[in-house]
């Protein structure tokens, strides 16, 4: 979820307060990486604030357990993120995904995601084009970042090839994010992300308060599209903390 250090309308006392009020048992601050205008953290330093906050409200012994994290913006055709190696072994949860009006790496791979992606509603071949970098930099960055434990909102704002982004997702353990805020993948995508078999987390994306732990859109999908229990790992029956790699990582 998202707080005041972002994009959110919800400091973290009133996030963990809408946490507790909805039953829920953990909850991770996932504030977005300093890349993307407007709506970013100022700068890497805010994480080590908030990871100051969080442990101070798990040692008061409140009953929903925080989690640090990070939405991490791919910025560059090989996957490139925003954050620094140091600050990522810090994170309990590292998310990435692509968003609009992210600095890019470098000005060749701002023209070939964010250039290219603006001119996709000209045509088929500079939708074809749009999708295959899209696609490209999201498998990247599942590959060349070991410790990234969630791809965030997969063809949202940057449509991508789901079969194949899917397959790298299975292959590093990465968990494909069905997104409640904005009930995105469609059912018809998550059906053909399933196929592929690859594993899935349910995510409210939370802004608000009222909207902590709304997770009904995620209830849908499962219900429609027929997920297995042990596909979606913030189900009760489904792979629970487990999923959290991130610790046995080193990164170079």
């Amino acid at each position: 979820m998202h707080t005041s250090y972002s994009d959110g309308k919800q400091d973290i006392e009133e996030a963990v307060k809408g946490a507790k009020e909805k039953g829920l048992k953990e909850v991770a601050i996932t504030e977005h990486g300093p890349a993307v205008m407007v709506i970013g953290v100022e700068e890497e330093e805010v994480y080590y604030q908030i990871k100051d906050q969080i442990a101070r409200i798990n040692e008061s012994g409140d009953e929903v357990k925080v989690y640090l994290g990070a939405e991490a913006n791919i910025c560059g055709m090989n996957g490139e993120l925003d954050l620094s190696p140091h600050l990522r072994e810090e994170l309990d949860v590292l998310i990435a995904g692509l968003h609009p009006y992210t600095y890019p790496s470098s000005l060749k791979d701002g023209w070939e995601l964010q250039g290219k992606n603006m001119l996709r509603h000209l045509g088929k071949g500079f939708r074809a084009r749009a999708i295959n970098n899209n696609t490209k930099a999201c498998v990247e960055a599942l590959y060349n970042h070991p410790g990234l434990d969630i791809l965030a909102h997969p063809g949202l704002f940057f449509e991508v090839d789901y079969e194949e982004v899917a397959r790298a997702c299975s292959k590093t353990g990465t968990l494909f994010e069905i997104n409640c805020g904005h009930k995105h993948p469609p059912l018809s995508d998550i059906i053909k992300v399933n196929k592929v078999g690859a594993c899935f987390i349910i995510n409210s994306d939370a802004h608000f308060k009222d909207t902590v732990g709304d997770l009904a859109y995620g209830a849908y999908v499962v219900e429609k599209a027929g997920l297995a229990p042990n596909a979606v790992a913030n189900l009760d029956e489904g792979g629970g903390i487990s999923w959290i790699k991130k610790k046995r990582c080193i990164y170079l």
